[in-house]
């Protein structure tokens, strides 16, 4: 595998296998000269009031509140100007960002299922009375520390394509209308894109729409909530150290196998791509059920969980099957 110098999401894959490796390594080296099966703190079990578990959660809600309010300015975020005369709308609505989103939302989620399977298979209940093998908190606040960025950079170069496709079109459109003499050859007749340069690309998507201030604090505040929330699951003794790396485990496995399917169905205008992608989940939420009926554990959500994401994937199918062969047939109406 190597890095890809002109690919950020290339590199983010990379670094995602690389915490992953590193993460196992870690887990070894520990199991055989260290000790890492005790608690930090010894717990005092007591029953709290709704109020006060509100306020034990809080970074836990204000860390997955910043994810959803980021990824809603993702569906309606348009980073890059069309030109550097005209500044187009800051909020623009695009389904391929909720198709990107609501993926990631469900992949995460199937992905909680086989935490909540190995808390029950590896039944160590260290730190804790149940069954505590895995750290979920370590699992959530690291996957989205990275998802976070991947929506970012994966949606702003969706619209870079759709900017410079908009801009071959219009200047296609004036050569068309304007009397000039004829190309002399067949390449000069050809638009052509320029080659992207990555750090030029992200520069824009941070400068040219003054809204990505926003999610910028948005991330800042999930980050610092995540630190506060995780320095309390290790300090405060809710997880040894063994759980915790168990937690990230799981957690860069599950990112950096999101990431290499997406990288290989990364065109979501194709209905194969996104049929892909679809059957891609499907089949991880498939095997996460089985696995969980095999070894007699429920499903770790309620029924109205179980609904909503019922209706999103129902969603990614109806995208992959009507609304990508929609976006297909309608460039092609532009380019004839």
């Amino acid at each position: 595998m190597k890095i890809i110098r002109q690919s950020s999401l290339g590199n983010i894959q990379v670094f995602s296998f690389l915490l992953f490796s590193a993460t196992i390594f870690c887990t070894l080296i520990s199991h055989f000269f260290f000790n890492i099966d005790y608690c930090a703190k010894e717990r005092i079990y007591e029953s709290k009031e709704v109020s006060t578990q509100f306020f034990h959660h809080f970074h836990l809600i204000t860390s997955f509140l910043c994810v959803i309010l980021i990824a809603l300015q993702l569906t309606f975020w348009n980073p890059l100007k069309l030109n550097s005369h005209r500044i187009g709308s800051r909020f623009r609505f695009n389904d391929r960002s909720v198709f990107l989103i609501v993926f990631t939302l469900l992949w995460y989620g199937a992905t909680y299922c086989l935490c909540y399977l190995l808390k029950r298979i590896l039944d160590d209940k260290t730190c804790n009375r149940t069954h505590n093998s895995v750290s979920g908190h370590f699992l959530f606040h690291s996957f989205y520390f990275i998802a976070i960025p991947y929506w970012f950079l994966t949606i702003g170069r969706l619209h870079n394509k759709q900017m410079k496709e908009a801009e071959n079109q219009s200047s296609s459109k004036r050569s068309n209308n304007q009397k000039s003499p004829k190309l002399k050859t067949s390449k000069e007749r050809i638009p052509t894109l320029e080659p992207r340069h990555e750090l030029k690309l992200i520069k824009r998507l941070l400068t040219e729409n003054i809204t990505t201030v926003l999610m910028i604090i948005f991330y800042g505040v999930y980050t610092y909530c995540s630190y506060v929330n995780l320095d309390k699951t290790w300090v405060d003794g809710f997880h040894s150290l063994r759980q915790i790396l168990y937690g990230l485990i799981l957690s860069f496995l599950s990112l950096y196998l999101l990431l290499f399917i997406t990288s290989k169905c990364n065109n979501l205008d194709k209905k194969s791509s996104c049929f892909k992608l679809v059957l891609s989940l499907g089949g991880f939420w498939i095997i996460s059920i089985l696995l969980l009926s095999y070894f007699n554990t429920r499903i770790p959500f309620k029924l109205y969980e179980r609904v909503l994401f019922f209706l999103c994937y129902l969603f990614l199918i109806y995208f992959s099957i009507y609304r990508s062969k929609n976006l297909m047939e309608s460039e092609k109406i532009k380019k004839d």
